[in-house]
């Protein structure tokens, strides 16, 4: 296991750049500090289980040092992203007055961000449809935390819309308060960092309005759409909990698995393609291109890699590549990772409920990458990882780090 490129100490260098990959279980939760610029992203929380074990320790340390974030990007609704992001704000309170840290920006896409005329009067018996969805994903989140054997605070109807407006955070500030999209500027943090939208496009933001839309008037023939901040609510809490677009995903992945522990052949086991990811969730997740002094990091968030090429013509050398809906072989191609080359590639997953990564995936690093050492680091040990490793042993292209509690990724 290579220790290259990890680092705990708190030197750095006009140039560096720090990443913190949070364990969020099979969830996000990644903070990128530039010591020199004094500038930290936070990009999702993972679950609420995240916050509560590691970020909120990780957040108040910060704010000991008397910094704050000045970004906190919610990539997609999914509960492994938004989660712990939802208790942070819970306890945080208010933009004025934050207790655990100060939060300069927040960029998420909600309900109130998609782009179709909303404004209609909200009948009563559609203001009931709503708020049944809001109450099945409120059951939903009670399972999830009683099965966890948490305790179970006042959780009912607390979305991460409201608490964002309660709060008076600013919200999508550089995108003039409407959504974070893929756009010709960069948006600018401190004096040499620049953060540049992939996706999502106009095109993902309005096939997840077309869903929602359909969803809704699947119950009503004729449903009226407001700025009622119940929409807010439905909608995150059936994006969150209630939508079943990845059913069986576990399943499959596990299947294919089985199927490749025969397979010795690292150039066979590449040419496995996965069913690819149709999420409307995952497809308009915000994915981003941070620059600083030369350097090129890709954020991924669970987008599929092809679309970011096909939208932005992305293309070129990464100082870091954070993979896409954490090495699922369904939101890699071989022509993203062959025209998008990089050393070192982030995963962020414990495993445990959908069995991320795929081992195609890192067969796919291996080979349709550059022919030059890749190092892929893990925020945990993942058995499947570590018996691929083993079989690997000796390959000089491949190098497996585990990150351990507070170690950096230094670039």
């Amino acid at each position: 296991m290579g220790k290259e490129n990890v680092r705990e100490k708190s030197t750095y260098d006009d140039s560096e750049i720090w990443i913190e990959m949070l364990p969020a279980n099979e969830g996000d939760c990644i903070l990128v500090t530039i010591p020199h610029e004094d500038v930290r992203i936070l990009i999702d929380g993972g679950t609420s289980e995240t916050y509560t074990s590691c970020l909120r320790e990780r957040l108040l340390q910060i704010k000991e040092e008397g910094k704050g974030i000045d970004l906190l990007v919610v990539t997609h609704i999914d509960n492994d992203h938004i989660g712990g992001i939802i208790e942070l704000l819970k306890e945080n309170g208010s933009f004025a007055e934050s207790k655990i840290i100060k939060i300069q920006n927040i960029w998420h896409n909600s309900y109130r961000h998609l782009q179709f005329h909303k404004g209609l009067e909200t009948e009563e018996a559609e203001k009931q449809i709503l708020k049944k969805i809001i109450a099945q994903g409120v059951s939903q989140e009670m399972r999830q935390f009683s099965e966890g054997k948490k305790e179970v605070s006042a959780l009912q109807g607390t979305s991460l819309a409201a608490l964002i407006l309660q709060g008076g955070y600013n919200w999508n500030l550089q995108f003039f308060g409407k959504a974070v999209k893929k756009q010709q500027e960069k948006i600018r943090l401190g004096d040499a960092c620049t953060i540049e939208v992939l996706l999502p496009g106009q095109e993902e933001l309005e096939r997840l309005a077309k869903k929602w839309k359909y969803e809704l008037k699947r119950s009503r023939i004729s449903f009226q759409f407001s700025e009622d901040k119940l929409f807010d609510d439905a909608y995150e809490y059936y994006y969150r909990f209630l939508a079943q677009e990845n059913n069986g995903e576990k399943k499959q992945i596990s299947a294919r698995i089985k199927e490749c522990e025969d397979i010795k052949e690292i150039e066979k086991l590449a040419e496995r393609q996965g069913r690819t990811d149709l999420s409307k969730t995952n497809v308009a997740s915000i994915s981003l291109l941070l620059e600083y002094r030369g350097k090129r990091i890709l954020l991924l968030a669970d987008n599929m890699a092809g679309k970011i090429m096909e939208n932005g013509k992305v293309s070129g050398i990464f100082d870091a590549i954070k993979l896409p809906h954490h090495g699922s072989v369904r939101n890699i191609s071989d022509e993203f990772l062959t025209n998008c080359v990089t050393e070192k590639y982030l995963i962020s997953t414990s495993s445990e409920k959908y069995g991320h990564p795929d081992i195609e995936t890192l067969a796919k690093i291996i080979v349709c990458g550059a022919k030059c050492p890749k190092q892929i680091y893990f925020n945990y040990e993942i058995d499947k990882v570590k018996e691929f490793e083993e079989k690997m042993k000796g390959n000089k292209q491949l190098d497996i780090i585990y990150l351990a509690k507070g170690q950096k990724i230094v670039l």
